[in-house]
C-alpha cells in the first residue's frame, strides 16, 4: 500500500499504513489508535519514513477539524524508537496531557491534537496485534477477503488527491463486473453463486501488484485502483485476469461451467475534481464493455 493511502474523515475504523514499516510479529506492528475525537477507531501505523498528521489534504493522516493546524505534528522513527514531533502548531500538540515540541512515544502514551486523542501501542504489546485483526475486520469484505467499497474509496480519495497534486502522476481505476451472474443465482441459487465469487476474487488477487488495491465494491462489481499506472498497462493487467477467469472451469451444481467477466477501464484527468468523476468514467467504459458483447476490457 502507498504511504498515506486512507485519508478522508468519514471513513471511521480504517487502517494507515507507512511505507516499509518497522514490524514485530506479524500483524502486531506499533500503532496509534483514535480512542476520541474524528475518525474514531482509526488505526495509524507508522514506518520509516515520517509520517504527518494535519487538516491538509496531503497529510499522511488528515483529520479535518478547524482547530487543527494544517500540518499539526509528525510521528518519526529515531534509533529504534518512534518520536513525536509538533509541527508549529496553533493549538500545539500535547503528550499526556503535557505540551511538547519533540518527545519519544512509549507504550501507552496518549497524544492530544485539538479534540483528537491517539493512544500508542507499541509493538511488544499484545494489545497491538488486537488492533491488527480489529481494524483489519472492518476493511474487509467478509465473503471474499478482499477489501470492502469503504477502504476502497479512501484509499482512491487520497490516490485522487496525489494526482490533483502531481500532473506527471497516472492513476487508473478499474470496475469489473461478471457477467450474467444474475442467472447463476436465479438457478443454482445464492450458495452457488458465492462460491463463484470468492474463486473470482482468488484469480484476480492473484494477479494484482502489491501496491494495487482490489475491493469487492458490490454484489457481483469489483474495483481495482492502480496508483501509477498509465491507461494501456492498466488494460494488459486487466486482461491477464479477464482471460484467467474466462480458462478456469467453475463446478456449479452438478456442472462444470465457464465464467467471463467484463472491465471498464479509466485514469485521472486533469479536469476531475472528484473520485464521483473517475468513477463514472470507469462506469461507462464497463458499460462500453458490456454492450459491445461481454467478456471484454473497454
Amino acid at each position: 500500500m502507498n504511504k498515506g493511502s486512507e485519508q478522508q474523515p468519514p471513513t471511521d475504523g480504517e487502517t494507515v499504513l507507512a511505507e516499509t514499516g518497522r514490524t514485530g510479529n506479524e500483524g502486531h506492528e506499533s500503532c496509534l489508535v483514535i480512542i476520541r475525537g474524528a475518525r474514531l477507531g482509526s488505526r495509524i501505523v507508522p514506518g520509516e519514513e515520517p509520517l504527518t498528521i494535519g487538516r491538509a489534504m496531503d497529510a499522511d493522516f488528515q483529520i479535518s477539524e478547524r482547530s487543527i493546524s494544517r500540518y499539526h505534528c509528525r510521528v518519526f522513527l529515531k534509533e529504534g524508537r518512534y518520536w513525536i514531533e509538533d509541527l508549529g502548531s496553533t493549538n500545539h500538540t500535547w503528550l499526556n496531557d503535557e505540551q511538547i515540541e519533540r518527545a519519544p512515544l512509549r507504550d501507552g502514551d496518549l497524544v492530544r491534537v485539538s479534540q483528537t486523542v491517539l493512544k500508542f501501542v507499541d509493538e511488544g504489546n499484545i494489545e497491538a496485534g488486537y488492533h491488527s485483526e480489529l481494524h483489519e475486520s472492518t476493511i474487509r469484505d467478509t465473503l471474499t477477503g478482499l477489501y470492502n467499497r469503504r477502504h476502497a474509496m479512501a484509499v482512491l480519495e487520497k490516490e485522487a488527491a496525489r494526482a490533483r497534486r502531481d500532473q506527471d502522476y497516472s492513476l487508473a481505476l478499474v470496475i469489473l463486473d461478471l457477467d450474467f451472474f444474475k442467472d447463476i443465482n436465479d438457478e443454482y441459487g445464492h450458495l452457488a453463486g458465492d462460491s463463484v465469487l470468492k474463486r473470482l476474487s482468488t484469480i484476480a488477487a492473484d494477479r494484482v501488484r502489491g501496491s494495487d488495491t482490489l475491493a469487492r465494491i458490490g454484489g457481483e462489481e469489483f474495483a481495482l485502483i492502480l496508483p501509477d499506472t498509465a491507461l494501456e498497462e492498466a488494460r494488459l493487467l486487466v486482461e491477464d485476469i479477464r482471460k484467467a477467469v474466462e480458462r478456469e472451469t467453475f463446478r456449479i451444481g452438478e456442472a462444470d461451467h465457464t465464467i467471463t467477466l467484463s472491465a471498464g477501464v479509466a485514469t485521472w484527468q486533469s479536469h476531475m475534481q472528484s473520485i464521483s468523476e473517475l468513477l463514472q468514467a470507469a462506469d461507462r467504459q464497463l458499460y462500453e464493455a458490456k454492450s459491445s458483447g461481454r467478456n471484454r476490457v473497454c
